[in-house]
């Protein structure tokens, strides 16, 4: 072995392993707080709002029908997520259902869901939810979280789903020269 192999197998280490800690650094900096898109089979719109600094305010709004599910009303997805003393953020939220027409649907037309998932940041403008819950109560003297759902939603595996953040710049708005459409023909 030649003293430049040397050189290379002792300093490489020392080279990489401050750039591993400054990334890892730099993702603990990230703040949730923001509006997010994506999602996985689904797609969804995210705001996360600070209630202080380690909870905020989450609330989901999917852009899908739930009536191809033969439901007639429902909420968005509402909850907090929590940044926890190991520097892991969790999320837990609840949606309502019903499918009665009934502006005062009965109650054994309601349906509660509640998901819980564990969201990392992939960098500071993208994160991955990972669900480990996500479950159904008709019951509605169940307590969501506490209680074990009437229904288990959670494929095997879980669910994942990526969101970005939305950008506070704007370089498109600059382009002039895009040509204005009707909005009947913008996806057709």
């Amino acid at each position: 072995m030649n003293r430049t192999t040397l050189l290379l197998i002792v300093c490489f280490p020392l080279l990489v392993i401050p750039s591993f800690g400054q990334n890892l650094q730099n993702y603990n900096n990230c703040s949730p707080a923001g509006v997010w898109y994506g999602g996985g089979e689904l797609r969804y719109v995210i705001t996360l709002t600070p209630i202080s600094e380690t909870r905020f305010a989450m609330r989901g709004e999917g852009a899908y029908s739930q009536a191809a599910w033969g439901y007639t009303g429902w909420t968005s997805f509402s909850g907090e997520l929590i940044k926890r003393k190991d520097g892991r953020y969790v999320g837990q939220e609840i949606a309502i259902y019903t499918t009665s027409p009934e502006m005062q649907p009965p109650l054994n037309s309601i349906e509660v869901d509640g998901v819980r998932g564990w969201m990392k940041f992939i960098d500071c403008d993208s994160v991955q939810f990972s669900y480990d819950f996500y479950g159904a109560y008709f019951d509605l003297n169940k307590v969501p979280f506490v209680d074990p759902p009437d229904v288990n939603y959670l494929p095997p595996g879980g669910i994942s789903e990526t969101y970005r953040r939305i950008p506070t710049r704007c370089p498109a708005c600059s382009f002039v020269g895009v040509s204005a459409a009707p909005a009947q023909q913008r996806r057709h």
